[in-house]
């Protein structure tokens, strides 16, 4: 194991610009932990929430503390716990590793717990990088909703999770809307999903159940466009109360979802991945150096998919 590696975070809450690049001394290694080269890491809204001042893992921050940030990883192990069974070191790994309250993977290593990382096949592209937060997210919420209970809307089909978890729905066997103002890109991803606009949405009440990825008022107001008895999951954390609460006003049932490891899960997606059943696309790949730039990329609001951080 090498004497130091480089991790990014903050000291200090606020732009992309505070992000900053520490030199870190090697921790040593529990029973069940690996140390990890990064091969690369993907960008989540919780990075940039969290960079910001928002949520309670920022809120657990002491003042002045360095705080790394990331949680996606792809990686190969270097070294193994005495007690870590089934992961050698030169594995490639995949996983979704510190959350929600250790994130660390914008870095060059990363300690693992055997539990938030499945082995995979080393020949795989950077893009799977991305695969594992966010489509655990689709995973488990789409698992708070079903397909007997009529059409799943779902809002922001195109970014992160809602690309995971329309192409997951479908092959749940969800009769699957896309709710969109980007219909063009939608159908350019080849998903073959019937999508609407927001106003074709609004058009007339709905019926089925809403997996939200907006939060906010447009979850709110797309609830109050659906039937009573309408089942739905919010994802956003920072507004999931005030849409819960909304939608029981209207007899509604509405659940959150704070995603958690899950090897089983991340192995099944990992899965129908390699058999061409779900595809992890990507707007763009960034260095390691350039986390600042990937950060304000997405936070323009422009990006499809994921965006990469290549280690």
């Amino acid at each position: 194991m090498n004497n130091q590696y480089k991790q990014i975070g903050i000291t200090e809450f606020g732009t992309s610009e505070q992000l900053c690049v520490r030199e870190a001394v090697t921790p040593m290694l529990d029973t069940k932990q690996v140390w990890v080269r990064v091969l690369a890491s993907s960008v989540n809204p919780i990075d940039i929430k969290t960079r910001s001042g928002l949520g309670y893992v920022a809120q657990a921050k002491s003042e002045g503390a360095f705080l790394p940030l990331g949680y996606d990883l792809l990686g190969v192990v270097e070294q193994v716990g005495d007690k870590v069974a089934g992961i050698q070191p030169g594995d490639t790994v995949l996983g979704m590793v510190g959350f929600p309250t250790n994130p660390g993977c914008y870095a060059s290593h990363v300690v693992a717990d055997i539990e938030q990382i499945i082995s995979i096949d080393e020949k795989v592209s950077l893009e799977i990088a991305g695969l594992s937060l966010a489509g655990l997210t689709a995973v488990q919420a789409l698992s708070k909703l079903s397909p007997s209970n009529g059409t799943l809307y779902i809002n922001a089909p195109t970014g992160g999770v809602g690309h995971l978890a329309v192409q997951t729905a479908m092959n749940a066997g969800f009769d699957v809307v896309a709710v969109t103002t980007r219909s063009d890109l939608i159908e350019s991803m080849e998903f073959k999903v019937p999508n609407v606009h927001y106003e074709d949405f609004f058009a007339h009440r709905r019926t089925g159940q809403l997996l939200d990825l907006v939060g906010g008022d447009i979850a709110k107001q797309m609830l109050s466009n659906m039937a009573s008895g309408t089942h739905f999951v919010t994802v956003p954390t920072v507004t999931k109360d005030d849409v819960i609460t909304h939608g029981q006003t209207l007899n509604m049932h509405g659940e959150g979802v704070l995603v958690m490891p899950n090897r089983e899960q991340l192995n099944a997606l990992y899965q129908a991945v390699r058999a061409d059943q779900l595809k992890v696309l990507v707007s763009k790949k960034y260095t390691l150096d350039e986390v600042s730039q990937a950060h304000s990329f997405v936070e323009q609001g422009q990006h499809f998919g994921k965006v990469i951080i290549v280690a």
